[in-house]
């Protein structure tokens, strides 16, 4: 079906007449070759009329075709060819004559030509109107030059071929790809300005598709902070309608804080035209909610590169800082059990002096007590440490019970405290996937790693079998070992890298982080991980990070080791045993 209907399309009647135009060309070749004048004459003007009617039926029974321009193209070319040939063996003194004209005729048909093999690999087949007037008056002027006539319209028609092919060479400058039947240098125009609003339309159409289905908030506001541009993933982060949303300014979703950090990088922006990358935005969603935002700001520029506004894309990050918050309190109930701990021990010992000397005390008050009254009953009142006796002997019962009751109140607040920081003893009897637990808290850490270091690589053990422990505290581990590293390096072209494997030899498995940070002093090795030790007071640190995570490893029945040289970074591994029973 579809071979016979393309059968159809070529045997149609103007191809039919066009392909008479290549088969008479070399029959043209032939006669001048022999001399024969009239027969010359009679044959071209049969192919002149060729050329011209075959376009006008095409047209006219709505069989315009590509293949049918190409024909059109090469018989033109082959046509004008032929003649400046044949008229050469033909009319030699007359070439020669207008031998300027004909070179002419012949470069501004063969230039655009050539320029369109060059640019697209095929004839241009554009079929200018100026084309076609221009051979229809070269062809009856070459007519009447050939029998005997004058050579004014001939000479007429150059200007307008060499017109016809600086308008074809435009066109060829103007189209980026191939096109058949461009009438004028006009066409070609429109259908460039046209093919550009369409590439546009396809283009925004792409980002349209492309800020829709992101997972980050894009928006666009003015200069004075309006919102202009935005797509429904930050419409819907914010609880906000588009309709609401559009022109509010970005002020009224922030809290003040927010609102002039926001300021002040909005306007080192626009004071350098650098962009700001990744920093927080703490805003008030419209049901209420707090919600942060890793934002990310760039100036906005009109066509002649003035500032009109600000682009940005806004990250949500409102479950990592929730997450964050949770490890963090998690964290610091740790550090205060640890405290509490050693705070309860500290006070429980002279407390227990205390309570068990102060019945001994009692004791020997009562026993002299019948002495002192003796001696009052004799002598009368006397003066005993600054006090009479009468009111020393009502007074030191009440000492003593003063002293009692005290000491029992102080281990009673002590009790409290270790039942408020004590937390049941944790359930480490989970099937544990170690790459799990690393990618966790990864995804936790992942923008203080983004800002620490250009160079993290991560390794995932393959085949590691699952252990016996607790998910949660493990990965706070692997959290603090994490932190440690990012904070240990000057700068971020260090590299930090982690990874997991297993230790068949020993029966463990090995979480190992290599920093190229600035290293631990060998004296203070042995410390680091004994509880308020730390090198970090000037940055807020307490010392309670590695004693936590050496406590939560060791309950998992495992161990962590350092190996660090100053200047070269640190390596820590954390060595957990295998599961047998699995």
């Amino acid at each position: 079906m579809n071979a016979s209907h393309s059968k159809a399309e070529i045997l149609t009647l103007p191809n039919i007449l066009t392909s008479l135009r290549l088969v008479i060309a070399p029959l043209l070749l032939y006669l001048a070759a022999v001399g024969e004048h009239t027969f010359f004459v009679t044959l071209l003007a049969f192919s002149l009329v060729l050329g011209f009617t075959d376009g006008l039926i095409a047209r006219r029974l709505h069989q315009v075709s590509e293949l049918g321009g190409k024909l059109d193209s090469w018989g033109d070319l082959i046509t004008i060819i032929t003649v400046a040939i044949g008229a050469w063996w033909l009319w030699p003194e007359m070439i020669r004559q207008e031998a300027p004209l004909v070179i002419a005729v012949l470069l501004g048909y063969i230039v655009p030509v050539i320029l369109g093999f060059l640019k697209y690999g095929r004839l241009t087949t554009y079929h200018t109107w100026t084309t076609k007037l221009s051979l229809v008056l070269i062809g009856i002027g070459i007519l009447l030059a050939f029998v005997g006539g004058p050579l004014w319209l001939f000479e007429l028609s150059v200007p307008v071929l060499v017109f016809a092919g600086i308008e074809e060479i435009a066109i060829t400058t103007i189209l980026p790809r191939w096109k058949s039947n461009v009438p004028t240098l006009w066409h070609a125009i429109t259908i460039e300005r046209q093919r550009a609003r369409e590439e546009v339309m396809e283009s925004e159409e792409k980002l349209r598709t492309i800020l829709t289905n992101i997972e980050d908030g894009y928006f666009e506001v003015d200069l004075a902070g309006n919102f202009t541009f935005f797509n429904p993933i930050l419409s819907k982060y914010l609880g906000y309608s588009e309709k609401e949303l559009l022109g509010m300014n970005n002020r009224q979703i922030m809290t003040d804080e927010t609102a002039r950090e926001a300021y002040r990088v909005f306007n080192e922006v626009y004071r350098t035209g650098k962009p700001a990358q990744a920093f927080d935005w703490d805003v008030i969603a419209k049901d209420g909610e707090r919600r942060f935002f890793e934002t990310s700001v760039s100036l906005l520029r009109d066509s002649a590169g003035e500032p009109i506004g600000f682009r940005g894309i806004a990250r949500d990050t409102t479950e990592r800082k929730q997450s964050e918050e949770q490890l963090y309190h998690a964290s610091r109930m740790v550090a205060l059990g640890t405290l509490v701990s050693g705070v309860a021990h500290e006070i429980n010992n002279p407390n227990n002096f205390i309570m068990l000397n102060t019945p001994l005390l009692r004791e020997a008050w009562e026993s002299a007590l019948p002495i002192l009254e003796e001696y009052y009953q004799e002598n009368g009142d006397f003066v005993l440490a600054g006090m009479n006796y009468t009111e020393m002997r009502e007074k030191v019962p009440l000492l003593f019970s003063g002293i009692s009751d005290g000491s029992q109140r102080i281990k009673q607040i002590v009790d409290d405290l270790k039942s408020f920081v004590r937390k049941a003893v944790p359930d480490v009897t989970q099937s544990v996937d170690i790459n799990d637990v690393l990618k966790s808290a990864l995804a936790l850490v992942s923008n203080m790693v983004y800002k620490a270091t250009k160079n993290f690589s991560v390794r995932y053990g393959k085949n590691i079998p699952p252990i016996k422990g607790n998910f949660q505290r493990l990965e706070q581990v692997v959290i603090n070992l994490i932190q440690n590293a990012c904070q240990a390096l000057p700068d971020n072209e260090r590299s930090i890298r982690v990874s997991t494997f297993i230790d068949q030899e020993e029966g463990t498995v090995v979480l190992r982080i290599n920093d190229q940070g600035r290293g631990i002093p060998a004296e203070n090795l042995p410390h680091i991980t004994d509880p308020f030790f730390t090198t970090k007071h000037d940055s807020g640190g307490v010392g309670l990070g590695l004693s936590i995570s050496e406590r939560i490893v060791e309950e998992h029945g495992g161990r962590i080791t350092f190996a660090s040289r100053v200047g070269k970074g640190t390596q820590v591994e954390v060595i957990l045993p295998l599961d047998n029973s699995s």
